[in-house]
């Protein structure tokens, strides 16, 4: 499996950029490849290393100039295409796996229709899974609590979870899952330290879990007055 060690930094990576979608390591996301531009960035990554650098758009000026250049945000996700579907009109189903963060050390000019950045990664993989270990099961709590477990992709998260699934790898998978915004995501991206990214999740699962308690908390009892009849 191509992981973050076993990535060339020199060379660069197709990137493509999206409004609204933010892909962390360790989760796949699906895409489906329409445009020319695009068709042919897949084409040249199967034919090379297989490899896309996932970015999003700065701001709202895409736009006005999405057919050109238009500002990118530092961080991105190296992802692998690990699978993928040809259709006949030249259009592809794919699917990425994310891998490592990595930065935007500067953009390539050349000939191709589709940008390509040199990147820097920013993983830190100075911590071992021991030191992680109370992070670990304070997020496994979490994600078995009853107010939790009421929203359904956390409740399926938390059944799969197993002790071979490595702590850095269940952040981000429950970073991706839990996320309710873009810049949420982005921002569990930006994070390359998993002790921090682990307390930062923490406090994001205690928030979803007091929304969650205030939101039944106000619910309108279900009795007979709250009926209409027509």
């Amino acid at each position: 499996m191509t992981d973050a060690m076993t990535i060339d930094f020199n060379e660069p990576v197709p990137v493509f950029p999206l409004p609204n979608c933010v892909l962390l390591p360790n989760a796949t996301l699906p895409l489906h490849i329409f445009e020319t531009r695009y068709r042919k960035m897949i084409a040249d990554a199967l034919g090379s290393r297989r490899l896309i650098a996932m970015a999003l758009f700065e701001g709202e000026h895409w736009r006005q100039d999405y057919e050109g250049s238009p500002t990118l945000r530092p961080f991105v996700c190296v992802g692998l295409i690990n699978h993928h579907v040809k259709l006949p009109d030249g259009r592809y189903n794919i699917r990425l796996q994310g891998i490592c963060r990595a930065k935007i050390h500067e953009e390539i000019d050349g000939d191709r229709p589709y940008r390509r950045v040199r990147l820097k990664p920013t993983e830190s993989s100075s911590a071992l899974e021991i030191d992680l270990g109370d992070t670990r099961r304070r997020i496994v709590q979490l994600l078995h609590e009853p107010t939790l477990r009421s929203v359904a992709s956390i409740s399926a998260l938390a059944n799969c979870l197993c002790d071979e699934l490595p702590t850095t790898a269940l952040i981000d998978l429950a970073a991706m899952t839990c996320t309710g915004t873009i810049d949420e995501r982005y921002e569990a991206l930006c994070e390359a330290d998993p002790i921090a990214r682990g307390r930062w999740l923490e406090r994001l699962l205690g928030r979803i879990s007091k929304s969650i308690e205030l939101a039944e908390r106000f619910q309108p009892a279900a009795d007979e007055s709250h009926y209409h009849r027509n």
